[in-house]
């Protein structure tokens, strides 16, 4: 899905990642979402993953967390 963020050329961009149990338990995926223009953007999907596996107890088998990076442009050729 494409999407547009208003930024400069040289802004820092922000990724949610997140480690989710596997399908029917088996092992564990990770996965990458983003980029998005501030923290709290990637932030809130870490926190929608680990609400959406969270148990009946209270905890959660989710892990998560921001990374940060700059993007290169340049011209494809």
């Amino acid at each position: 899905m494409a999407r547009s963020i208003s930024m400069a050329p040289d802004a820092p961009v922000y990724r949610a990642v997140t480690t989710v149990p596997g399908w029917r338990g088996e092992g564990t995926v990770t996965k990458y979402e983003g980029p998005y223009d501030s923290p709290g953007a990637a932030k809130a999907r870490v926190t929608f993953w680990s609400n959406r596996y969270r148990r009946e107890d209270g905890t959660t088998p989710v892990t998560g967390r921001v990374e940060h990076g700059v993007v290169a442009w340049g011209l494809l050729s």
